[in-house]
């Protein structure tokens, strides 16, 4: 739930009048490392590839962007420590590494709350600010926002009911001790794995359940590991791109209009890829023989129960309760 799919940690940006800082303007080609998990080749690495290309074309060559891909940098978490030691200046993250950053991110990580891709709409109208300032707080400027599809389970015993889940060893992003703590309130066995650790968990049985995209479990190949998948929405998917603003700031004004027209452009590509590869994904890891459970409608009232009787844990420990009350609004507009 919660973990794959983690959150921005802390930071709401105070009323009041902002005293404008000057921006620092160089003559010299200004070089942006950006880190991602991404693995090189694939479509979402390609679109980071073109974004930089159309940034040096329009730019004369003035900010150039160098891409790590593959995880090289190192978790999220890592890639965040790192930007603010001005070793890497940008990231394409999801919602893991936001949440080190601003709890708002934990508005898409709420279980089971949405239906469809019209409420994160409406969800990301509501929020897009918030999550904006509040990355802005922690000194990173925020190029697009986008979901990149839903968060299923993924597991090596089929999962029914939420009771099934009691039983599993669910891997949890290391470090993340809110979503550690939450998941024993449920009755559940959280365990902490580095993202680059994942597969290996797996092989030697340390974790068999988690909650991630399809595209995911299908391109790092834990499909073949946990064959089955249950057909409920339980969070959405964020990815984002942020710069240091320590950098962003030594960039024409004119030149930083043009990437960031260019940003929101590749994160569109980002989303209508993201959406449409989920389905794609899921035949194909059907081909190759994982299972797809689809709840009945006893089924489901279980997991809404689930729901009901989970989310004052959620509230309290996970999700700000204003952030909870401004996604429920918005969903039942």
């Amino acid at each position: 739930m919660i973990n794959f799919i983690k959150t921005i940690c802390l930071l709401i940006i105070c009323s009041g009048v902002l005293i404008s800082k000057p921006t620092v303007v160089s003559n010299k080609p200004i070089v942006i490392k950006l880190a991602t998990l991404a693995p090189e080749g694939t479509e979402y690495y390609n679109l980071l590839l073109e974004m930089g290309q159309r940034w040096q074309e329009e730019t004369d060559g003035q900010v150039m962007l160098r891409i790590y891909p593959n995880g090289v940098v190192g978790r999220e978490s890592d890639t965040i420590r790192k930007m603010r030691i001005g070793q890497i200046q940008a990231s394409a993250m999801s919602s893991i590494g936001l949440a080190d950053l601003t709890d708002k991110i934990q508005a898409f990580t709420i279980p089971m709350i949405y239906k469809d891709y019209d409420d994160v709409e409406r969800v990301k109208s509501v929020m897009f600010d918030d999550i904006s300032d509040g990355l802005s707080e922690s000194g990173f400027k925020l190029l697009f926002l986008v979901d990149i599809g839903w968060v299923y389970w993924f597991s090596v015993n089929e999962i029914v009911v939420p009771e099934d889940l009691r039983n599993a060893k669910i891997y949890t992003t290391a470090g993340d001790y809110v979503t550690v703590e939450l998941f024993k309130r449920f009755g559940f066995n959280a365990i902490p794995v580095s993202e680059t650790d994942i597969l290996t968990g797996l092989q030697t049985g340390m974790i068999n359940s988690m909650q991630t995209v399809p595209i995911l479990s299908l391109s790092s190949g834990w499909f073949a590991l946990m064959p089955n998948m249950l057909d409920l929405k339980w969070a959405v998917f964020i990815g984002a791109v942020i710069v240091d603003e320590r950098v962003w700031s030594k960039i024409r004004p004119e030149h930083q209009k043009v990437m960031m027209e260019i940003a929101q452009e590749i994160g569109k590509k980002y989303q209508e890829n993201g959406r449409t590869t989920d389905a794609k994904a899921i035949e194909m890891m059907k081909e190759y023989g994982m299972k797809v459970k689809t709840p009945t409608d006893e089924e489901l009232k279980i997991w809404e129960d689930f729901k009901k009787e989970i989310m004052p844990d959620v509230i309290d420990a996970y999700v700000p309760e204003e952030v909870y009350n401004k996604v429920t609004s918005a969903i039942d507009e």
